[in-house]
């Protein structure tokens, strides 16, 4: 009886070291996300995990030193918009975190909703929660190294079991194909799979891909065409870029209540411009009001045409996270053709570090990119010139080498 007060107080310096960690801690900085290829089918075989494909925005958050910080996809602050959620990871057992996952807003039915998340971001942010689906950061320790899996298992220990807005986004291995059936059926909006033993890299790469339910992406809105009704406009004016530059890609004229209509105008007022943002056939943007480009929507549709343009589109909501100059069409590769990660006998290191950072290119992939075109590219290019190195001497130093001209080859 005599030690129980020791005790007492040993597990109450515990307790306090525990919290004087978690006060000490800062939040890690945001950095890139790891984004998905767009394929035709789930890929078969044990070594894919299979995620459900949330209809939300993707969001980084960020916890450390008591306090919590929620980044777009694109590095945005979005700590404001997010409180209930932020509020819940603050008390997250962890001297420092940074997860990966996406916010949204259920339906009644437990599917997530992109318009209701819009609604929900405009007056009710307590309705948000958010899907955790993998762990970049964790007490200090960079996890994108280790294999999918493991951090996910890691993810999984340090998030609560129930009862508050943050929740472990769970997976299946193997059979991606029959669970694809399953979301279509119950409205969802597809799967995303994921190589089990990858490491986690801040760029579109070749171990994460999703396959659709329903064809939907982002467009930019290049203006609006007058209604004969009312004050509001008939419809919007898309464009996505193509080659380098901004095309036309039709016009969307459905998916507006009232309220968004007035939104919308209100916003696009200072954006108009007199010349054309996209050349588009005259018949089809006739009276049209051109605006800068600066705004982009979320638009499904059933197929596009020969010409370009979409079938059937209809409006979901803008996408405040996405930045126009980043808005290109998706298309899909073949699942089937996709090969499995290259693999080479020569050591590259510090894969994942990104050497164009303006197309989000890693070191890794561009060593891949290589050796997949070897074979079409080394005849060639051998026993031609590539780089000029020289070197460089000077007094009390030691010989250096140094490129002395790059891209010779013409």
């Amino acid at each position: 009886m005599a030690t129980a007060p020791k005790t007492k107080a040993r597990s109450t310096a515990r307790e306090t070291k525990s919290s004087s960690a978690r006060t000490s801690a800062v939040a890690p900085a945001f950095r890139p996300v790891q984004l998905a290829t767009l394929v035709d089918a789930v890929p078969a075989g044990d070594r894919w995990i299979h995620e459900m494909k949330y209809d939300g925005y993707r969001t980084l958050v960020a916890v450390g030193g008591g306090e919590a910080r929620a980044y777009t996809r694109s590095g945005l602050d979005w700590s404001g918009r997010f409180p209930s959620i932020l509020a819940d990871a603050r008390q997250l057992k962890v001297q420092s975190a940074l997860i990966d996952g996406e916010a949204v807003v259920l339906d009644p039915e437990g599917r997530s909703n992109f318009q209701k998340l819009q609604g929900a971001l405009k007056g009710a942010p307590a309705s948000i929660d958010y899907f955790a689906f993998d762990l970049l950061e964790l007490n200090g320790d960079d996890l994108t190294s280790l294999p999918l899996l493991e951090r996910k298992t890691k993810l999984k220990g340090i998030l609560p079991a129930k009862g508050t807005h943050i929740r472990y986004s769970d997976h299946i291995q193997g059979n991606g194909e029959k669970l694809l059936k399953s979301f279509c059926a119950a409205g969802l909006e597809g799967v995303v799979s994921k190589l089990a033993n990858s490491r986690y890299v801040g760029a579109r790469a070749g171990n994460w891909v999703k396959t659709k339910c329903i064809k939907r992406q982002e467009f930019v809105i290049a203006g609006w065409t007058p209604s004969d009704k009312s004050r509001a406009f008939r419809s919007l004016i898309l464009a996505v870029h193509d080659g380098g530059t901004l095309r036309y890609a039709g016009k969307v004229g459905t998916g507006f209540d009232a309220a968004e209509l007035a939104r919308l105008m209100k916003i696009m007022a200072p954006l108009e411009q007199k010349a054309a943002t996209v050349e588009a056939p005259r018949a089809e943007v006739r009276g049209a009001h051109w605006l800068r480009p600066r705004l982009v929507a979320e638009i499904a549709y059933t197929e596009m045409t020969n010409e370009g343009t979409l079938r059937h589109p209809s409006y979901l909501g803008l996408r405040e996270d996405k930045k126009p100059e980043a808005v290109v069409l998706e298309t899909e590769h073949h699942a089937a053709e996709r090969p499995a990660p290259a693999t080479s006998t020569v050591v590259i290191t510090s894969r994942d570090r990104v050497i164009y950072p303006e197309a989000n290119i890693t070191k890794g992939q561009l060593a891949d990119h290589y050796a997949a075109v070897a074979e079409i590219m080394l005849p060639w290019i051998g026993s031609r010139p590539i780089s000029l190195v020289g070197v460089v001497c000077g007094r009390g130093r030691n010989p250096t080498l140094r490129f002395l001209a790059n891209d010779i080859l013409r």
